[in-house]
């Protein structure tokens, strides 16, 4: 049996947020498979269980995520909600 080396994925975290992600030493495409959104989204896509989400190809910088390491009850709001 060969052995599969697993990719290395590596988190820039500057104040409790991740403002860079990298993959091999690369930028990665971003796509977000948002559950959320599937329940309301008319043309919703399937995973495997068969619950709908909304793919969303991210294009922006990753800080623009809004990626954070803080549990939501101890997050800290920037005037950007």
């Amino acid at each position: 049996m060969s052995v599969v080396a697993r990719a290395c994925l590596t988190l820039i975290v500057i104040d409790g947020w991740i403002t860079d992600i990298w993959i091999e030493g690369r930028e990665p495409e971003i796509t977000i498979h948002d559950y959320d959104w599937g329940e309301t989204d008319p043309d919703a896509s399937r995973d495997s269980d068969g619950l709908p989400y909304s793919k969303i190809n991210w294009r922006q910088p990753v800080w623009k995520l809004g990626l954070s390491l803080y549990p939501p009850e101890k997050e800290i709001s920037h005037g950007t909600d």
